[in-house]
């Protein structure tokens, strides 16, 4: 054999030896090292986790009194094995006996919502008799059983329904995010309100237990381990509950009575005011935390529990219900009238058009740039200064500063001109105010930056975005007296004046006071937190609250709201406000009031809001008068609207 011969025989050898070894090591593999991974990916595939909620944390006003919690509640389920005729046989027993549709039971049954490895859960609140009826004919209800859930429930009824929101099924659109939160496809969440808000705070840590299953996939012997999981924390809001139950009271009545009120501004045939909606605010001055926020018309928020028909859904937020989901406190959005010339005050003094001091000659209107402002009911006030125009709420007054602010800016100081814009959004309005609570993202302060985008994003040729961009005087001096395109929230009129009461301080406000965990320790606190500090010139502020003081209690000439409050024990509980009217185009008047006082010590600020509901002095005034009443703990009457009077 030569040796190129030995060498080819040699690589040959090397070549078997290797795909050898290689073989035998793959079958030692698969025989051996293999053996452990499958066994890992059996017991995988063998395993299930199971997850049950825990129940919820409590919601609590700020003296302890629980607004919602869980509560025990009998539920029927039904197998999922069933065969599809026995399983139609059944829930249309069930729809009988619960008197329910049937469709709806069929809904929850073949949710994919609802794990398949449990019984679905059809139907909630079962009572007592129905309960009876299944567990003593259970031939009748083939794999059906009777279990106990936990279900919220409101102990003082349908009391700050817009706060506290709901709990419901997992949006299609959160679910991916939170099942990488630990969230299953049939968990409960806060949908609105609160239970929203605080949805971290409140969810309890779950029950997780991990089962063995069969090929079928049904559960095999006990759980191999189990989590209890825990408890929810308990939440305590900053809203009283007598307070919040005096204002949607209160609400109520004045909006009843505006009900039976003459619409005045309808003069070819009689008519009463609509009086739709409305909000009221109550709010602490000293630190921005949330007493009260009723919203009016309102709904009962136990309807969601077990789910609401997507029929009944719609109802709750369309025009034919009046929108009772919406939190007219905070996403309600009005023009301010005459509570504005808070605003139109401080930027008069601040630009020097006019000290507090000086006397304008009121004569029931202004003719500004060919335009007429006249005053409410065109009642002529002669010769007034800064205190008597906001006491007797002059238009005329108000409207020429807005006029000569214009009038500044047109002839080049565009700071100085746009004065009202600026005192605006110092005092928080056309910006959020921070709350917790879903607010209105489209609340406005015009000016010419404003009017030419508008103008350019809504009309089609360029003739008609240039005239329409234009900043005219009527768009300012219409500001001044709180018309035209300013839009606000109810909050925020409530905030801005409780920065003007406290004397220097715009809050964010807040409506949570503390978190619990389940042992009763306190783990989290709400800290005043202020949006910024605000300079008030003392002189321009003592002269504005003596004209807010008479809007209330003088009589001759009459306050505004001096019938709204006849009678009323000033020496004991003093009281300073603004009414305000604001006209509403192919609607009714806003009736409007605002109102600084204190109980126990504590300066408030309460914001009244009626949709359609006339004069501010009407109705909104007589509501603030009520809650005022009841929180210094005065005899409180049902509200008496005003007919006739003095009006703003």
């Amino acid at each position: 054999m030569t040796d190129n011969s030995r060498v080819r025989v040699s690589i040959v050898g090397v070549v078997v030896v290797a795909l050898f070894s290689t073989l035998v090591a793959r079958l030692w593999f698969m025989q051996s090292g293999a053996e452990n991974s499958l066994k890992n990916q059996a017991v995988v595939e063998s395993t299930r986790v199971l997850q049950t909620e825990s129940p919820r944390g409590e919601i609590l006003d700020r003296n302890g009194k629980v607004l919602v919690k869980d509560k025990a509640s009998w539920a029927v389920t039904v197998d999922r094995n069933l065969s599809k005729a026995t399983a139609t046989r059944v829930l249309g027993q069930l729809a009988e006996l619960l008197h329910q549709p049937e469709h709806d039971l069929r809904v929850q049954y073949e949710s994919l919502r609802q794990s398949p490895l449990q019984p679905a859960v059809v139907a909630i609140n079962l009572t007592l008799p129905q309960r009876l009826a299944i567990l003593q004919d259970p031939q009748d209800y083939p794999g059906v059983q009777v279990t106990e859930l936990t279900v919220r429930t409101y102990p003082q009824g349908v009391l700050a329904a817009q706060v506290l929101g709901y709990v419901g099924s997992i949006p299609a659109a959160k679910l991916k995010e939170l099942e990488a939160r630990g969230y299953e496809p049939t968990d409960q969440i806060g949908v609105a309100g609160a239970e929203a808000v605080f949805e971290r705070m409140l969810r309890g840590r779950p029950r997780r237990e991990t089962i063995e299953v069969d090929p079928a996939g049904k559960q095999v012997g006990s759980p191999v381990s189990i989590d209890p999981g825990s408890v929810g924390n308990n939440v305590w809001l900053s809203l009283d509950v007598n307070v919040q139950r005096a204002a949607e009271t209160s609400l109520a009545q004045g909006i009843a009575g505006a009900r039976g009120l003459k619409n005045t501004n309808v003069t070819d045939h009689y008519e009463t005011l609509k009086a739709p909606g409305g909000a009221v605010v109550v709010e602490n001055a000293l630190d921005g935390s949330i007493e009260a926020l009723a919203s009016n018309p309102t709904y009962d928020p136990s309807a969601f529990v077990g789910g609401l028909s997507s029929g009944d859904f719609a109802f709750l937020n369309n025009a034919a219900s009046n929108y009772p989901l919406l939190d007219r406190a905070t996403e309600g959005l009005y023009a301010p009238g005459s509570t504005f010339k808070l605003v139109t005050s401080l930027a008069m003094t601040q630009a020097g058009i006019m000290s507090v001091s000086d006397y304008f000659d009121d004569k029931g209107f202004a003719d500004l740039y060919g335009t007429k402002v006249s005053n409410a009911q065109h009642e002529v006030f002669n010769e007034v200064n800064l205190q008597q125009a906001l006491t007797v709420s002059s238009d005329a007054y108000f409207a020429t500063v807005g006029s000569d602010l214009w009038t500044i800016w047109h002839n080049g100081d565009k700071k100085t001109g746009l004065d009202i814009q600026q005192q605006a959004r110092e005092l928080g309005f056309g910006a959020p105010t921070g709350i917790q609570l879903d607010e209105s993202p489209f609340s406005r302060v015009p000016d010419p930056d404003w009017k030419s985008a508008y103008a350019h994003a809504n009309y089609k040729t360029a003739e008609q975005k240039r005239e329409n961009s234009i900043w005219e005087p009527a768009d300012n001096f219409f500001l001044a007296i709180g018309q035209g395109d300013l839009v606000v929230t109810p909050l925020q009129l409530a905030n801005a004046y409780a920065a003007f009461d406290n004397g220097s301080t715009l809050w964010q406000p807040s409506i949570l006071d503390k978190v619990e965990n389940p042992q009763g320790k306190v783990i989290q606190t709400s800290q005043p937190k202020a949006i910024r500090h605000v300079s008030f010139d003392p002189t321009t502020r003592a002269a504005m609250m003596a004209g807010f003081q008479g809007a209330v209690a003088q009589s001759n000439p009459a306050g505004t709201a001096y019938q709204a409050f006849q009678g009323f024990p000033f020496t004991q509980v003093p009281v300073a406000g603004k009414t305000g009217t604001a006209q509403v185009k192919n609607k009714g008047d806003t009736s409007l009031f605002v109102g600084m006082f204190t109980a126990n010590g504590t300066p408030y600020v309460i914001a009244v809001v009626v949709e359609q509901g006339g004069f501010g002095a009407q109705v909104a005034a007589p509501i603030a008068r009520r809650v005022i009443e009841a929180m210094n703990g005065l005899p409180a009457p049902p509200v008496q609207v005003i007919d006739t009077g003095q009006h703003d």
